[in-house]
């Protein structure tokens, strides 16, 4: 008899679940549609750091490229995680994803000066103290002349090897060391371009 009675209550159970989710409107459920992402998203302000401001613009360029391939963002975050099958369309489209959305915020006055991103950049890249320091002591404005926020974030994109940093989605650590290395160099090459016009 306690066989019986219980699955006959665990259907019971169940049965009136589905009935208050019918009776809330579940009977008609029609998923969401995803986001176009060819259409502006709004930005939240945006803190003066570094990951806030990666994490935008790759948000923003994940959107222009998707918008570039004729898909969702959320098609194009899933591919993403098979490089194997990739479209090779793909690369090149974030990377001009990822240009426009840093060309958007400049546009739009929201892209912090190198000189308020440098101390957190400098605690990441685990700079020894005294450089620190000595880094510290180049007035804001000296480094913000020398390295204008927009062309560096351009300069680092285009130096960036889009399929290697695919490859390197896995692993976090093995992914901002290629991001940071990339920052590096474009601000190195983007200082010895102001020495040597």
């Amino acid at each position: 008899m306690r066989g019986v009675a219980l699955p006959g209550i665990a259907v019971g159970l169940v049965a009136a679940v589905l009935g208050v989710q019918v009776a809330a409107g579940g009977g008609h459920y029609v998923p969401r549609r995803p986001a176009n992402p060819c259409a502006p998203r709004a930005v939240p302000p945006i803190p003066a750091q570094l990951e806030p401001l990666a994490e935008q613009i790759v948000l923003l360029g994940l959107d222009n490229a998707a918008c570039r391939l004729g898909i969702s963002r959320e098609r194009l975050v899933l591919a993403l995680a098979d490089t194997r099958s990739l479209d090779p369309r793909t690369p090149p489209a974030l990377k001009a994803g990822l240009r426009d959305a840093v060309d958007r915020l400049q546009r739009e006055g929201r892209l912090p000066k190198v000189s308020q991103l440098l101390p957190g950049a400098l605690d990441q890249a685990g700079v020894p103290g005294i450089a620190k320091t000595l880094i510290g002591a180049i007035p804001s404005g000296l480094v913000d002349n020398a390295l204008p926020t927009g062309p560096l974030l351009r300069r680092t994109i285009d130096e960036l090897d889009v399929n290697r940093l695919l490859q390197q989605l896995h692993d976090p650590r093995q992914l901002q060391s290629t991001i940071q290395s990339a920052l590096l160099q474009a601000a190195l090459h983007q200082i010895l371009d102001r020495l040597h016009p």
